[in-house]
């Protein structure tokens, strides 16, 4: 069906109702559509809870042995204050202690782990969202929408394989990255201290990369869902709905109370698609109603 059938069909709907003695609501601009802030904060506590052994072998294993790796850097290249070896001891020390993180690591944070917590954070996001769609088309037609979203399961597929891919790679890029970072420190003669810190500095960056993949992948998932089921029913067009909260984007606000069609996307790209764009998309449903499809006619 073509939009404009669909928009007919539900006309017709609400036609039946009214007739059958259904009182169908006057508002022409439905509610604003709710963000899923909790998901997000929820998911990311998820992604630290699966990623924890990656942490903890951080703290337990790499710290612990850092003032061996030290002594053993300062026998091997200082001896009267002359370097004499390049080759050296504390290098095989910090392979060997990151060889057992990564074996350590790839026990725990395995793929079906991983991709457990990322289905669930799929599925609540699904229901949020279609929630939040019908309460919007409720609140202004009476009616929920019927749908039928055969492209709903694809969609949450794709959604966890990037997001195992994400997660993964917060333990094997966070592993590698510490590496290197602990063979410069070590060979430019720094202190355990100082050392230590940038380890830190390090492990929270990671964990600020763990929070950033739980926002933006949600908020992406919920907009594209909006998207998808929004077309779905016959939704040519859309209004660009900010925060306004102080941390949105200047182009998105740019984009506020501007209205926008979903197959003609503006510079930004739709609602959801930027990264961690928290916007939304209200739909246009005037078409969907009596009084629109007189107005479209006139």
């Amino acid at each position: 069906m073509t939009p404009t059938q669909k928009q007919a069909a539900i006309r017709s709907r609400r036609k039946m109702m009214q007739l059958s003695g259904k009182r169908m609501p006057r508002k022409r601009r439905p509610p604003v559509q709710l963000h899923p802030s909790a998901i997000e904060r929820s998911y990311t506590a998820a992604i630290l809870g699966v990623t924890a052994p990656f942490f903890n072998e951080v703290r337990d294993r790499l710290i612990q042995t850092l003032p061996g790796i030290i002594a053993t850097r300062d026998v091997d290249l200082r001896v009267d204050g002359q370097s004499v070896r390049h080759d050296v001891g504390y290098a095989d020390l910090i392979g060997e202690v990151f060889d057992g993180i990564r074996v350590n690591v790839a026990r725990t944070v395995t793929v079906a782990a991983v991709s457990g917590v990322a289905t669930q954070f799929a599925a609540r996001t699904d229901d949020f969202n279609r929630g939040q769609v019908d309460r919007q088309f409720t609140s202004v037609l009476g009616i929920p929408v019927l749908r039928q979203e055969r492209w709903l399961m694809p969609k949450l597929e794709a959604f966890v394989l990037d997001n195992v891919s994400f997660i993964k790679d917060i333990t094997e890029k966070g592993t590698k990255d510490l590496q290197s970072l602990l063979m410069r420190r070590v060979e430019a003669g720094d202190s355990l201290r100082t050392i230590e810190k940038a380890i830190m500095e390090k492990m929270e960056a990671t964990r600020r990369r763990a929070r950033f993949i739980a926002r933006d992948q949600v908020s992406k998932l919920n907009g594209k869902l909006t998207e998808l089921r929004q077309t779905e029913a016959g939704v040519e067009a859309y209004v660009w709905r900010s925060t306004k909260d102080g941390a949105d984007r200047p182009s998105h606000l740019h984009n506020d109370g501007k209205t926008f069609r979903w197959d003609d996307a503006p510079d930004t790209g739709h609602p959801g698609d930027d990264f961690q764009c928290r916007c939304t998309a209200e739909p246009v449903l005037e078409m969907f109603t009596e009084y629109g499809a007189k107005k479209e006619a006139a």
